[in-house]
């Protein structure tokens, strides 16, 4: 039987895209701010940030209210919109790619740069209607596995719905978490920078095309990005995570820097 994952692995470990298939235990509570920072895609570079407050409904079920913020550069500070999300895990015991249901209700302004995931098709040079506040529904089907104590896999298909127009958008996201290094283990292994564990993370998301044209796997349509990622969590509910996301399409912003900061409160 494998063991159980440190709770910094619930959610998505290392990855800021990617979810597992692990939810918080009932009552836990934290907070995380994530950053990005990317000068391409846009016409001037911008930092964006998301602030989410999670807990833990029960052993199978997690909740996450996220607010997000945005500077673009020349242009004052401004409010991206805000999400409410819910994941739930089907089965209490390990099964074979343990499936979870996640549900996620959107609020985006204009204004909004913060990449939670990737769907739909690029449109390349052609006209884009003018942007308004964006009410859309989010859906995922995560499937997840425990290869071993340290190795973990994940596949994510994505759907999201325009709650005023009722276009679909799809996208995925499939990632790996591996533990480096752990304060306590039958290898006598000692953690770096005195973290209790530290994680690797490896992902690849992107579009997978829309209701109206269909689906699509051509990569000259869509935007698609790799990320390396790393997380660091540290005695007393702190955690700390760094990556880089890569453009592998020509529409796809070329690189994100993107980092977190968390706390899980007892």
């Amino acid at each position: 039987m494998i063991a159980q994952t440190s709770r910094a692995t619930a959610g998505s470990g290392a990855n800021f895209v990617t979810y597992n298939h692990h939810t918080a235990e009932q009552g836990e509570k934290e907070i995380k701010l994530y950053s990005d920072f990317s000068h391409a895609g846009v016409e001037e570079g911008y930092a964006a940030q998301l602030l989410e407050l999670e807990y833990g409904v029960a052993d199978r079920w997690t909740t996450s209210l996220y607010f997000e913020g945005v500077a673009i550069d020349g242009e004052s500070y401004d409010f991206g919109g805000w999400r409410f999300e819910n994941r739930v895990r089907l089965f209490e015991q390990e099964v074979p790619f343990n499936p979870v249901l996640y549900v996620e209700y959107e609020h985006l302004e204009p204004a909004h740069r913060y990449k939670r995931a990737v769907t739909g098709r690029t449109h390349g040079d052609e006209d884009e209607e003018e942007e308004g506040t964006e009410h859309e529904l989010e859906t995922k089907l995560i499937l997840g596995q425990d290869i071993s104590n340290r190795i973990n896999v994940a596949f994510n298909w994505i759907n999201e719905a325009n709650l005023e127009t009722g276009n679909w958008e799809f996208g995925y996201a499939t990632g790996l978490n591996y533990v480096l290094y752990e304060s306590e283990n039958d290898q006598g292994e000692r953690c770096p920078f005195g973290c209790k564990e530290f994680k690797l993370g490896l992902e690849l998301y992107g579009g997978l095309g829309n209701s109206d044209e269909g689906l699509t796997f051509g990569w000259s349509k869509t935007e698609q990005y790799a990320g390396l990622n790393i997380l660091a969590e540290f005695g007393g509910g702190l955690e700390v995570g760094t990556g880089i996301a890569l453009g592998l399409t020509g529409d796809s912003e070329d690189t994100i820097i993107r980092t977190m900061v968390g706390y899980e409160f007892d």
